[in-house]
């Protein structure tokens, strides 16, 4: 019962509310075109109208607002595809320029091997050693299995000394550079270009080469000491490696005449010494070197002993290129070496 009840009063508030607003609608209607009206409505559109400006230009700034903010973040998002797309590029200009040294290094390496008189295997680099907490080395790509052994002399695409392989592993070899301190090697001297190319004076006396032993230094500088005061020694002198051997013996230098090492940039002359010594700046690249070359022919060092009263011919004395110590030496007794002009520990021939 108070169900119905209920439901009946909510039908009743509906239908009056809806008669209400009925009624107000009519009315309006009624009165929309009179002059009251029309007047209310001209005032009420005037009061409104600022609002309604200010509402419509806040409302097309936030839109500028939001447009430019989705732009901006498009902008964003293209400038860092932009940005990768740089980076990409420049990698790729970066790693082209790699490889144009990489090409131009194996030109000149193979032109070098093609021009030097050794039998040589190019080789790469790969781990520079240049502090001065250890040695100074090089590690190359290529070792017993390519036929290298410790020994064996290294050159750059100049054909400079480079400096002798240490260590042989079955895939890398180990090079103990010139410059370490270390490393020796008997050089000569031999003047400066332009005194090379200028006439002797007549009657001078031919200029002693300067010979001496050269070593590395912490500096990367060379030291050449031990020159006979004597000798020609200048700044500017070009520097080769002497490839001496031992008069009388099968005992050659471990490194091949001939070789660039450098060029003299300070002579020491002390008068109270019977020597006198200079500073060498190395020719070959030993820091940014990529590719070498090795001589894999000439086998200098120690020889076997010679037999008792002979002495080398002179036409053999010391290591040709290609050739082991000591492998073409013959054997002549004292008195046809003496007739022959080599050195014998003998008694010399008559006049």
């Amino acid at each position: 019962m108070n169900a119905i009840s209920a439901t009946r009063r909510t039908i009743r508030r509906e239908w009056t509310a809806f008669g209400i607003l009925l009624i107000i609608s009519v009315g309006l209607m009624g009165i929309s075109d009179t002059r009251t009206a029309q007047d209310l409505q001209s005032a009420v559109n005037w009061v409104a109208m600022p609002i309604e400006t200010v509402l419509n230009e806040a409302a097309d700034t936030g839109g500028s607002y939001w447009s430019a903010l989705t732009q901006i973040d498009k902008l964003r998002t293209q400038n860092e595809q932009l940005k990768q797309a740089n980076l990409t590029l420049q990698e790729e200009l970066d790693r082209m320029g790699a490889i144009s040294k990489l090409n131009e290094d194996w030109t000149q390496i193979t032109a070098e091997a093609d021009s030097v008189q050794y039998q040589t295997t190019p080789v790469r680099v790969i781990v520079r050693d240049l502090t001065n907490v250890g040695q100074q080395t090089l590690v190359v790509n290529k070792g017993s299995r390519d036929g290298l052994v410790v020994g064996e002399v290294v050159i750059d695409a100049g054909g400079a000394l480079v400096g002798q392989i240490q260590a042989v592993d079955a895939t890398v070899s180990t090079i103990l550079l010139v410059s370490d301190p270390s490393s020796v090697v008997v050089g000569t001297a031999t003047g400066t270009p332009a005194a090379a190319t200028a006439k002797p004076s007549p009657g001078a006396s031919p200029a002693i080469p300067a010979t001496g032993t050269i070593t590395g230094s912490v500096s990367g500088q060379l030291q050449m000491m031990y020159v006979d005061k004597s000798a020609t020694l200048s700044k500017g002198a070009i520097v080769y490696t002497a490839g001496e051997s031992l008069p009388g013996t099968n005992d050659t230098s471990p490194y091949p005449p001939g070789l660039l090492i450098g060029t003299v940039t300070s002579v020491k002359n002390d008068p109270n010494l019977v020597v006198q010594s200079a500073t060498i700046s190395p020719a070959a690249h030993l820091t940014d070197a990529t590719f070498l070359l090795v001589i894999t022919n000439y086998k200098g060092g120690f020889g076997p002993p010679l037999p008792t009263g002979c002495v080398v011919s002179p036409a053999s004395a010391g290591s040709s290129a290609g050739s082991s110590p000591g492998a073409a030496s013959s054997c002549l007794p004292n008195s046809a070496a003496s007739s022959s002009g080599s050195p014998s520990a003998g008694p010399s021939a008559k006049p």
